[in-house]
């Protein structure tokens, strides 16, 4: 008889509480002042759904689809276990890339630089690192430096095309471009010479790192971050191999 009325108290506390716990989320939530949208499920957010989206073809339709329900310029949502914010419109854009290190700053997933072994865990980059990053990525893109790669990367397009896509009646059209980037990415950022026998080496690795990027950041035996942490320190070594030589 003890027992029961036990477990009758402990079972009227918990149907008490909830409705209270309940009603203390809803209002702090309503308090805060937050773009429209929904973080879907605990822990996985709505990672799930731009995943079906992203397999399907059209990973613009999770954009577009909460875009109509929300709001054409701005929602919220939970992605790779972060809590974040996407600018749709032409005006959430200007203010995104006109307030960088003021307003907003460069950071990466919680998962990237684990994969990636950084050597600081930090997730934000202080401003003179982000302007090196950017300074770095305009002297690429030059004119003058596309002129000077342009005769290159069409050779190489060429010998792509006559090598992996002629002498075929049907190709895999997205794996043979990845390829040919990554193939292309040997040569002009890391300049091997023999990209084939890099391409053999790290491409089942940079797929492994992709995968784990998208992933929860569980690192369990067996799962997809956790393979990808392994693929990103092999991928790692090498490179600072390379560097060495």
């Amino acid at each position: 008889m003890d027992l029961l009325v036990c477990y009758l108290l402990q079972l009227a506390i918990l149907c008490i509480s909830l409705p209270l716990v309940f009603h203390i989320y809803k209002h702090k939530s309503s308090s805060t002042k937050l773009p429209p949208g929904s973080k879907g499920w605990p822990v996985v957010g709505e990672g799930l759904a731009y995943a079906m989206a992203t397999k399907s073809g059209d990973p613009a339709k999770f954009i577009t689809d909460r875009m109509s329900m929300y709001s054409p310029d701005m929602f919220r949502t939970s992605l790779l276990g972060e809590n974040v914010a996407v600018f749709c419109g032409v005006s959430g854009n200007k203010f995104l890339f006109s307030s960088e290190n003021k307003y907003v700053s460069t950071w990466w997933p919680r998962a990237v630089p684990q994969i990636m072994h950084f050597n600081s865990d930090q997730k934000s980059f202080d401003n003179e690192e982000t302007s090196e990053q950017r300074a770095a990525v305009v002297e690429f893109c030059k004119p003058e430096a596309l002129r000077r790669y342009m005769s290159f990367m069409d050779t190489m397009a060429k010998e792509h095309l006559q090598r992996d896509w002629s002498p075929y009646k049907e190709v895999n059209v997205f794996p043979l471009t990845k390829k040919y980037i990554f193939a292309l990415f040997c040569q002009l950022f890391i300049n091997c010479k023999d990209s084939e026998q890099y391409l053999t080496r790290w491409e089942s690795s940079f797929r492994v790192m992709s995968a784990g990027i998208v992933s929860l950041p569980i690192n369990l035996p067996s799962t997809a971050f956790s393979r990808a942490v392994k693929a990103g320190k092999f991928i790692h070594e090498e490179l600072l191999e390379i560097i060495r030589h």
